[in-house]
């Protein structure tokens, strides 16, 4: 059985996954914006070579609380750790740093090294079957290429990224409560108009997010970090993945919070898969997760017609700025903090 915890994380990411095999094991992904170590910082204190870290990109609401830890004297990285991220070279440390000074040009790679730890990239292609083991664990990568992190590299500078990292530091510290998030496009509108994904050149930061199928004794999860749905679906159609052999799924945590241009209706449509996550405070500017996101899950997202969808939460969302209320037939939302994640029956039933 797996232990899925969801961490208070702002308009980011951080999860924190604990196991048995031998021995408790644990996986954090992502860590939220800097405030969001606080949650998850004493479950994490005794990380050892057991555990492991998964930063899926360098974007402020999914590596702050890293540099938060990373500048607790009191509470340092065990080096033993196996720490995995998309480009840890692209990313200066904090200013505020007792290590080192920004005018340094220190990346977090470096950083990392200083402490003992040795940042491992992950991206397709890395390892036999694209799977990565870790203790009874097995993470499937899905995303991203090498090319789209090429271009990311050749594109971006540690400092540019470093730079969009203060701005939105600067921006989640002002965030205004969340408001206005609904629009007035119908749902025919929607399922008809549906929002197009950005091209992955056009979205560098995001497109290089790191996305796999997690899976354990039989239950398999998509941690889908803030990726590019086209790139993760043309990732499962070469798999040979279709409407017709669909992913069984446990759970999706769904791309980039909800944002309208992360899911689409060909990804959902090769998966079997009835409960989703979503993690968001819903603050502004960006008010997710949108509308569009969440009429596709209902429309095409579902393993039958009557089986209802679950929608979790590490917020509370108001659900009718959303929808409306025929609109959440057969959906339940529920805010969580942790969940227990175990293979389900073909009724639906877990085991």
């Amino acid at each position: 059985m797996l232990n899925l915890r969801c961490f208070k994380a702002g308009k980011g990411d951080c999860f924190l996954l604990t196991w048995e095999k031998g021995q408790t094991h644990r996986l954090l992904i992502d860590s939220g914006i800097e405030g969001t170590y606080r949650f998850f910082g004493p479950l994490v204190r005794d990380f050892t070579e057991n555990d492991s870290i998964v930063i899926t990109h360098v974007d402020y609401d999914h590596i702050g609380g890293i540099f938060k830890w990373l500048n607790d004297d009191q509470q340092p990285i065990n080096p033993s750790v196996g720490f995995y991220m998309n480009t840890p070279q692209l990313l200066i440390t904090p200013e505020q740093s007792d290590k080192v000074g920004i005018e340094h040009g220190i990346n977090l790679e470096e950083l990392l090294k200083e402490t003992g730890i040795t940042p491992r990239p992950l991206f397709l292609y890395q390892y036999e079957d694209n799977i990565l083991h870790l203790n009874g664990l097995q993470l499937k990568i899905l995303s991203p290429t090498s090319e789209v992190l090429k271009k990311l590299i050749k594109e971006w500078t540690a400092r540019e990224i470093y730079q969009n990292y203060l701005d939105k530091k600067l921006e989640d510290n002002d965030k205004v409560s969340a408001k206005g998030i609904s629009n007035n496009r119908s749902k025919d509108d929607i399922l008809n108009n549906a929002p197009q994904p950005h091209q992955w050149n056009k979205d560098l930061l995001n497109s290089s997010s790191i996305a796999f199928v997690l899976s354990f004794n039989d239950a398999n999860i998509l941690f889908m970090g803030d990726s590019n749905p086209d790139l993760v679906a043309d990732e499962l159609s070469d798999q040979g993945y279709t409407p017709d052999n669909k992913l069984p799924l446990e759970m999706l945590k769904i791309s980039h919070h909800g944002a309208k241009y992360n899911t689409t209706k060909r990804l959902l449509e090769i998966i079997d898969c009835s409960d989703y996550l979503i993690s968001t405070d819903s603050s502004g500017p960006y008010y997710h997760p949108s509308r569009e996101t969440l009429i596709l899950i209902s429309e095409y997202g579902r393993s039958s017609r009557d089986k209802p969808i679950v929608i979790y939460s590490n917020y509370s969302l108001d659900i009718d700025k959303l929808l409306s209320e025929d609109e959440r037939f057969n959906i339940e939302f529920k805010e969580i903090e942790q969940l227990e994640i175990v293979k389900k029956k073909d009724d639906g039933t877990f085991e």
